[in-house]
Formats: structure tokens, C-alpha cells, sequence
């Protein structure tokens, strides 16, 4: 029987970024992570990423907590948001 699609998270500096299964299904059809498998996909895409982010969050003066990110395959971006409102915009 095959796994449910589940959420991934990382943390970083007080920030927690949650990655959902439609992020995940975006994420594997990027170049750079064709053919990986879950989990390895989603923890290496959040670990690379999660320091970055925290960082660049904490220089913009937001506050900490929890983050869901959604990515822009054709963009190349991952839109950080709280609460519904997008809060940072990064290039992935």
C-alpha cells in the first residue's frame, strides 16, 4: 500500500519551514532534483535552504515561527508566507 503524501519541515534560527506535498510534487519536477525520492528530496531541498531563508528573514525585521513555502518551478523561487500573506521571496 502506498504511503500518504506528508509534509516536511526544517528549522533554523527560531524559524520553521514547512514544505507540503504539493511543494514536494513541484520540487521533483525541477532539473536539480529529477529522480530523487522522498524523503532525501525534501530534507536536502529544506537543509540547503532553511539557514538562507532564516537569515534573510531575520535581516528583514520578520518574526520568527512558522513559514510555509510554496515554489514557482518556472520562477525558480520559493515564496516564504505566515499565515497566507507572503512574507520573502527567494530564488531557489
Amino acid at each position: 500500500m502506498p504511503q500518504p503524501p506528508r509534509s516536511y519541515s526544517a528549522e533554523s534560527s527560531g524559524f520553521r519551514f514547512h514544505l507540503a506535498p504539493e511543494a514536494v510534487a513541484v520540487l521533483r519536477t525541477m532539473p536539480d532534483f529529477e529522480g530523487q525520492e522522498e524523503p532525501a528530496i525534501a530534507d536536502d531541498f529544506l537543509f540547503v535552504h532553511a539557514e538562507t531563508w532564516a537569515d534573510a528573514l531575520t535581516a528583514s525585521g520578520a518574526a520568527s515561527g512558522d513559514y510555509d513555502v510554496a515554489l514557482d518551478v518556472h520562477q525558480r523561487r520559493a515564496r516564504l508566507s505566515r499565515a497566507g500573506e507572503v512574507v520573502f521571496v527567494a530564488e531557489i
